[in-house]
C-alpha cells in the first residue's frame, strides 16, 4: 500500500473532554458538538480514501495549519508558515483526527507505531487546514524515506 494523503479544509479542532449531565437522576455522557463534527469530518475524509481498515502497524503524520494571529499578519512583507507554541495543545489536536480515522483507516489506534504532529500557524497566502498521512510501517526503505523527506519539506503541501 502506497501512503494515503488527504486534506481537511477548515481550522483544526480540538478533542474537547466529554460532558456529564443530570437529568432525571440519570447522568447523561456526551461528546461536545464541535469535537463530533470535527471527528466526523474527519473521519468522512478518511472513508474517500480507504476501502477498508489497514492491517499491522500504521505511521501516521499530521500537520495542522492553525489561523494566523493579528499580530503576525504582515501587509508589507511575505508571511511563512510559523511553528506555533500556543494554545490550542497539540496532543488534543492529534486525539480529535485519530479519533477520526479509528475504524476506518486502521482498526484500533493501537496499530500506531509511528507518529509524526506538526503545528504551525499558516502562511500568509494560505488557510487553515489539517493535512493526514497514512500507510503502513512494513513498506519497504525507499517509502520510509519518501515519508522523511515529505516530513522535511514544508513546500510539499
Amino acid at each position: 500500500m502506497t501512503m494515503v494523503t488527504f486534506v481537511i479544509k477548515g481550522i483544526p479542532k480540538v478533542k474537547q473532554r466529554p460532558v456529564f449531565s443530570t437529568r432525571g437522576g440519570n447522568v447523561r455522557i456526551y461528546t461536545p458538538k464541535t469535537t463530533a463534527t470535527f471527528e466526523n469530518l474527519v473521519k468522512l475524509k478518511a472513508e474517500e480514501q480507504f476501502k477498508h481498515p489497514l492491517d499491522g502497524s500504521i505511521r501516521l503524520a499530521i500537520r495542522f495549519y492553525l489561523p494566523r494571529p493579528k499580530r503576525l499578519i504582515w501587509k508589507r512583507k511575505p508571511m511563512p508558515e510559523i511553528y506555533s507554541n500556543k494554545r490550542p495543545d497539540i496532543d488534543n489536536l492529534a486525539k480529535a483526527v485519530i479519533d477520526g480515522l479509528n475504524g476506518v483507516a486502521f482498526k484500533d489506534d493501537g496499530q500506531i507505531a509511528d507518529l509524526h504532529i506538526t503545528k504551525k500557524f499558516h502562511s500568509g497566502e494560505d488557510e487553515p487546514k489539517t493535512i493526514v498521512m497514512v500507510n503502513n510501517v512494513k513498506e519497504d526503505i525507499n517509502q520510509h524515506r519518501e515519508f522523511k523527506g515529505i516530513m522535511s519539506d514544508t513546500k510539499s503541501f
